[in-house]
């Protein structure tokens, strides 16, 4: 290693990746490739923006393993050896200094975004191509098809960590969207709204259930608007549970900007004032729904009324509680706890169902904690866990029930 590091420091027989234009990293990049897009949250916590290598390996050819010093990526059938921790990497005998190297953390390899958006589109000029403005890396139509033979069917289906023994689905739904922006986030950049917050958590909270082996069906993928009666009906019959992200914010009175902190919400009568804002809050969404009947509100209550004895209202409870276990240990707002409210959102789903107020936008901690990649990645980390220990114990329940 010393010796390669002393070759890179006399800087003979390299062949330097272009100079990127200095503008701020993304919070994610889009993979988007013949067999759909996919969204890679980017990582700074190197000090250089850098891709965790499971990711692109599910939307690109590229697989990567790690021996000692070295992470040994291949990329289209292409070798790339990476020193770990060191601002280079090998390209056959081609020996590529960076402004960051790759790394490990937390069992997963890193790998520098330079790499990816400066030069494998210069290796690969007919295939592939970077819009940094978009943060879009596309595959072009010439790139011929590339086919993963589909795993055999298994029943059950085993995670790596044999956590989940079954096959479970999971819908995700990001509140908001289109013309309604959700609130307007008095501590997020300018340019960001409550639905974009929620679609950025939502798509990482997709990849990590993934990751997790579970299924998930996203109410929505993009910035568009999905009516609050539509949503909670994709979770029906294959469906194991519904969870709404959104993010909490409170008017203007005194003290305001200090209230901070997660919560996660069931559906059932509000028992406090506070509880009765926030679904009022969230169900004013309605008013975008160009079909909302005139007995939505009578339909409303005749559902909180039946599902006081819904086996899913007490299922609801318990994903609740579960997920805001998880939840609030990470968050830098707080542990606000577990609320009940009668949320549209929740009414139409067929399974267990919750809404997470993932934060206030009104705080000044809670606000730039969402906007960043790193926050909504710990929040997406922590739903997913609360998700499995749920799946987990519902599992158990089942087994002890079917037991003579």
């Amino acid at each position: 290693m010393i010796g390669l590091l002393a070759v890179l420091s006399l800087g003979t027989g390299m062949h330097p990746v272009r100079e990127p234009a200095r503008m701020a990293a993304p919070a994610s990049v889009v993979i988007a490739t013949s067999r759909g897009e996919s969204v890679v949250p980017v990582s700074e916590e190197s000090g250089v923006p850098a891709l965790p290598a499971p990711y692109l390996s599910r939307a690109l050819p590229l697989s990567a393993e790690v021996k000692s010093d070295w992470a040994l990526v291949t990329f289209a059938g292409q070798p790339f050896r990476f020193l770990l921790e060191a601002p280079v990497f090998l390209h056959g005998n081609r020996l590529v200094p960076l402004a960051g190297g790759a790394f490990v953390a937390r069992d997963t390899l890193f790998l520098p975004l330079q790499w990816l958006t400066d030069y494998v589109p210069s290796v690969f000029a007919e295939g592939y191509r970077y819009d940094a403005l978009a943060g879009r890396f596309e595959e072009l139509r010439i790139t011929p098809v590339i086919t993963r033979p589909r795993p055999v069917a298994r029943s059950p289906r085993l995670l790596p960590s044999g956590v989940l023994r079954f096959p479970h689905t999971v819908v995700v739904d990001a509140g908001h969207g289109g013309e309604d922006p959700g609130n307007p986030g008095l501590y997020f950049p300018g340019f960001m709204r409550e639905k974009d917050v929620n679609l950025g958590i939502a798509k990482l909270l997709r990849i990590e259930l993934q990751k997790r082996g579970i299924e998930v069906v996203m109410t929505r993928t993009r910035d568009t608007l999905i009516a609050l009666g539509d949503r909670g009906r994709y979770c029906r019959a294959d469906c194991d549970l519904f969870l709404s992200i959104h993010v909490n914010s409170l008017p203007r009175r005194s003290g305001y900007q200090n209230v901070s902190g997660i919560e996660t919400y069931f559906l059932a009568a509000a028992r406090t004032a506070d509880e009765q804002r926030v679904a009022n809050m969230e169900n004013e969404a309605l008013r975008y729904d160009a079909d909302r009947g005139s007995g939505s509100d009578d339909a409303l209550q005749f559902i909180l009324k039946d599902l006081q004895t819904n086996e899913y209202l007490r299922e609801s409870a318990v994903l609740a509680s579960l997920i805001q276990d998880h939840a609030g240990r990470r968050h830098p707002g707080g542990d606000r706890g577990v609320s009940q409210a009668g949320f549209v959102v929740l009414t139409t789903a067929r399974r267990p169902a919750v809404l997470v107020e993932t934060g206030f936008s009104t705080n000044p901690t809670d606000g730039r904690y969402l906007a960043s990649p790193a926050g909504q990645l710990h929040i997406a980390q922590s739903l997913a866990d609360g998700v499995v220990a749920y799946l987990r114990q519902y599992e158990n329940k089942v087994a002890s029930e079917a037991e003579p």
